[in-house]
């Protein structure tokens, strides 16, 4: 009988080990790069979670490229999913991050001018009214690979805080819309080489860095 006592003991403590805590969901809002967001995080067991938000900002972003300037404006809104991993979760809540981005995240940009001019190689040009318009698109699916503290499957109820650290890698696509007049008076080579000043600047922010802090309740 007592041995019998003592197999059920360890039968129990090996289940109690690898289920899942009680009061391990989460909801959590957050600030960062990507703007402000709100998520939710499901366990999936002692060691990982499964995590959904939607983060958001949208900002001016003042350039030159080539030889125009340009008044943009990024638009970041995106989704993302992610599957944390805890290796030590009893003793800290440190974490690997992998997942993606999905979203539509783009900067739009206008050369314009007031008096109906633009200046290009030091020469004036009429665009009569119109302007050049030019578009940065990332791909709608960007992965993403980040550490953190935080969202760990086996803290308390209530609230606490976390960190995130990381990065999103996707190459945009730059759009470039010029006027036919304007491309008949400064030729389509200058267009050509105006659009790839731009692709080169779009380049160097395809690997996105990723930061956000928040809090986190959980039930």
């Amino acid at each position: 009988m007592k041995k019998l006592l003592v197999a059920l003991a360890s039968v129990v403590g090996i289940v109690t080990l690898t289920a899942p805590v009680a009061h391990a969901r989460e909801v959590y809002g957050q600030v960062g790069t990507e703007g402000v967001g709100i998520g939710y995080s499901e366990p999936l067991g002692t060691r990982d979670n499964v995590r959904a938000e939607f983060n958001g900002i949208a900002f001016s972003h003042n350039f030159n490229a080539g030889g125009l300037h340009y008044d943009g404006t990024a638009h970041i809104y995106h989704g993302g999913l992610y599957l944390d991993f805890f290796p030590a979760p009893n003793t800290v809540a440190f974490r690997f991050t992998a997942g993606a981005l999905i979203g539509g995240d783009n900067v739009d940009a206008t050369a314009t001018s007031p008096t109906d001019t633009v200046r290009i190689n030091g020469v004036t040009y009429s665009t009569v009214g119109q302007s050049i318009h030019a578009k940065a698109k990332f791909p709608t699916v960007r992965p993403y690979i980040g550490i953190g503290f935080g969202h760990t499957p086996v803290a308390q109820k209530g609230f606490s805080a976390f960190f995130d650290a990381g990065v999103a890698y996707g190459r945009p696509r730059v759009d470039y819309d010029v006027p036919a007049n304007i491309v008949a008076v400064v030729g389509q080579a200058y267009v050509d080489q105006e659009k790839q000043d731009l692709q080169d600047k779009a380049d160097k922010f395809r690997w996105y860095p990723i930061v956000k802090v928040g809090v986190t309740y959980r039930f």
